[in-house]
């Protein structure tokens, strides 16, 4: 039942019969009466009541929105790892953004299919999708996997400047010293060279070719290897 109070003063006969002057914020109906709710709108329409706000909450509407609350409290206090373990009941790892609040939007969309019907899939790896390094938390530590990338590159580094040779290639096997070679030291027939390809070559095996006057000169000064 609708309830409001008086905005204006008007006459009103409850019982159809005894008739009542409501005075402005006079409680409508008063305790113990009773009004159809299209008389009430009516009132409320014509100016002389304004509705309420109702507190209470049909007990089926307040014990939905109890389960939402609970699931969402339930959800923000999960691990990320909890709710990577519950996204990958779709099939597939999460491979998203790392950030907290989307590992929970993500893991509501499963629970809500599996509720829907949707079988929960065992199987897979919850971590084996994750591409994006987790940031830290302030005051945190950097996370161990984002560490040993930071060391791993120091190292490098660190052999760079120290004349070691650590780097590798695709399948992780360490490179000859020195590096991979130029493509033009391995063979290449130098008569097939235009004049400027030969300079660039004279230049980067360091030949000093100021003196060549032909193209035949620069071919003769890096064959002989002369360098300035």
């Amino acid at each position: 039942m609708k309830t409001g109070r008086v905005i204006k003063a008007f006459p009103f006969a409850f019982d159809g019969i005894n008739v009542s002057h409501l005075a402005i914020g006079t409680a409508f109906p008063p305790e113990g009466a009773k009004v159809a709710d299209s008389t009430f709108d009516g009132l409320v329409a014509a100016g002389y009541l304004e509705e309420g706000k109702s507190t209470d909450l049909p007990q089926e509407e307040q014990l939905n929105r109890d389960i939402i609350e609970a699931l969402d409290r339930k959800l923000s206090a999960a691990s990320d790892q909890d709710l990577k373990d519950i996204i990958a009941r779709s099939g597939t790892p999460y491979s998203g953004n790392m950030v907290h609040a989307r590992l929970i939007f993500a893991a509501k969309q499963q629970m809500l299919r599996e509720m829907q019907g949707a079988e929960p899939v065992r199987s897979i790896d919850p971590n084996s999708g994750v591409t994006e390094q987790p940031l830290s938390a302030p005051g945190q530590a950097t996370p161990p996997s984002a560490a040993a990338a930071v060391d791993q590159q120091k190292a490098q580094q660190e052999a760079a400047a120290g004349g070691e040779n650590k780097a590798t290639n695709q399948f992780g096997d360490p490179l000859p010293a020195g590096g991979a070679k130029p493509k033009a030291e391995a063979g290449v027939d130098l008569e097939t060279l235009k004049k400027d390809e030969l300079e660039k070559l004279a230049a980067d095996r360091g030949v000093d070719i100021s003196a060549a006057k032909t193209k035949a000169d620069i071919i003769e000064a890096i064959n002989a290897g002369k360098s300035a």
